[in-house]
């Protein structure tokens, strides 16, 4: 597979990332607040060239893919999104989002991960997906809220089943089936 997809939503361009993106990559993922709920934080652009590097290897290897979201008026990169891993034995995608603080509040997640979804339970995967998973730690009421609104369900609690920034955390699992189809429209 070598053909990245292209998506595109209202207000939206979902394309993949490129080295040309690595300054704002580094800065979503240097602001704390960024990163409060999440297992990243750079310190340096080349973890970001790395990470863009590593994406796009993954996504031509088929065991993911992950998206640069733009703002379609300014092309702009606001955040990424896509699938982080395919679980292959049990027809699973794991999915992920973040959109720099400036992005917060538009509906832009929503309108990104919609699109994921779409993607993901379509011919366009290289993977048959019947379930889709979202791993939230506890206390990230704007990324719940986002997964609720496309029609995703809590599974559950995984106690201390994430562990960085030198602590265990709790993660909710969120999940949508192939049969109840994406709810986001």
């Amino acid at each position: 597979m070598n053909n990245f997809p292209i998506v595109e939503t209202e207000r939206l361009i979902l394309d993949e990332q490129s080295n040309d993106d690595a300054k704002a990559i580094f800065a979503m993922f240097s602001d704390s607040e960024v990163t409060e709920f999440y297992d990243l934080y750079f310190t340096s652009e080349n973890e970001a060239l790395e990470l863009i590097e590593n994406d796009n290897k993954s996504f031509r290897e088929q065991k993911s893919g992950r998206w640069a979201i733009r703002e379609k008026s300014t092309n702009e990169f606001v955040g990424s999104c896509g699938i982080n891993r395919f679980e292959e034995s049990n027809d699973v995608a794991v999915i992920g989002y973040e959109l720099q603080k400036r992005s917060w509040g538009k509906g832009f997640a929503k309108e990104a991960v919609s699109k994921v979804v779409e993607y993901s339970f379509s011919n366009d995967c290289p993977k048959f997906i019947n379930k889709i998973e979202a791993y939230v730690m506890l206390g990230n009421g704007a990324s719940e809220s986002v997964l609720e609104k496309l029609g995703f369900q809590c599974d559950g609690i995984l106690r201390q089943h994430g562990k960085w920034k030198g602590s265990y955390h709790d993660l909710k699992v969120f999940s949508l089936l192939r049969s109840e189809g994406n709810k986001a429209d």
